[in-house]
């Protein structure tokens, strides 16, 4: 019989930026090292060492006094991408000190992701359209593009693309061809990077930020509600799994991220529920939660193998923690 485990933030520290930043506006945390990067308001990324606080490195300019957006390290490796709204993608490799730019877009980039390995970068942002691009050449290899603009979709028209702003894309973390998108127009969809073809579309969600997730055939969401803005969803039928409780008592949500930590286990965050809340998805209730100190949080990061967990946003700070 298999055992349903609980779970519990603890080892809780506070890592404080030494100056300014406009706030944290992303944050990953290394599938190497113990490494936490972060992309700040005012263009810049720092990287800290999550056990000691110390910083590791500073990457100014990256944006240019404009937010960085977007950052994604490659599969099991140091080397991460950052993006924003300026419509660069850079490749910075934190060992070598090298800080390339491989993609220039005529886009507001709001988020970027790459597959299981390596080999395709997903790219959305204000555009109502997905970019996939070959992960060594930068070519682009596909657009799932939305409808042309003025033409309103019908409620059941769900095989054509997105019709609004894009907040994030993401990758089966198992399956390399299979990549999700949401944004603005109250849909998720799933797609395949060898076709055209949307595989499944999830009407619903208003997602304004990282707030999508998969594990196996269950797709997490953070929406821009008041309440039910966290939810779990099937992929195979298309249908809501559950609306997951993120506050023990009622009051507004509005979420901007979520994500798995185990196949039971998720965390979200928003500008309602600023403390990072650890919910159970089976028993539907809220385990533990992780104090910010946050005016709004904007992003989160989760390291499984680690245990590590990381919330952040406007206060100029990140909070990170244990999951045991």
């Amino acid at each position: 019989m298999k055992i349903h485990q609980v779970a519990k933030i603890i080892n809780v520290k506070r890592i404080v930026p030494t100056f300014s930043v406009n706030g944290v506006f992303s944050c990953q945390l290394s599938p190497v090292s113990d490494h936490l990067t972060m992309g700040y308001g005012n263009g810049d990324v720092e990287i800290y060492n999550v056990e000691t606080g110390e910083q590791v490195a500073l990457v100014q300019n990256v944006c240019k006094n404009l937010p960085v957006t977007s950052l994604r390290f490659q599969r099991d490796s140091p080397i991460f991408y950052a993006a924003g709204p300026n419509g660069r993608v850079r490749l910075i490799d934190p060992v070598l000190g090298t800080n390339q730019c491989v993609l220039k877009v005529e886009n507001e980039i709001s988020c970027v992701d790459v597959n299981a390995d390596n080999t395709y970068l997903a790219l959305v942002g204000k555009e109502p359209d997905v970019y996939i691009y070959d992960a060594s050449t930068y070519t682009v290899l596909n657009v799932f593009k939305g409808p042309p603009t003025g033409v309103a979709l019908a409620e059941d028209d769900e095989g054509v693309g997105h019709s609004q702003r894009l907040f994030v894309t993401k990758f089966d973390p198992i399956d390399k061809h299979t990549v999700l998108s949401a944004g603005w127009d109250s849909t998720v969809k799933l797609w395949d990077t060898r076709t055209n073809n949307v595989v499944c579309s999830i009407a619903g969600p208003k997602v304004c930020g990282e707030g999508i997730d998969i594990s196996g055939h269950y797709l997490l969401t953070a929406s821009w509600f008041v309440k039910d803005a966290l939810q779990l969803w099937d992929t195979r039928t298309q249908k809501l799994v559950a609306n997951l409780k993120c506050r023990e008592t009622e009051s507004t949500e509005f979420l901007y991220c979520a994500q798995f930590y185990s196949t039971d286990k998720v965390l979200c965050g928003g500008s309602g529920v600023t403390d990072a809340k650890l919910i159970d998805t089976v028993d539907n209730k809220v385990l533990d939660e992780l104090k910010t100190n946050l005016k709004v949080m904007q992003c989160m990061a989760v390291n499984r193998t680690k245990k590590l967990c990381v919330a952040a946003g406007l206060g100029d700070n990140a909070t990170c923690a244990t999951i045991a």
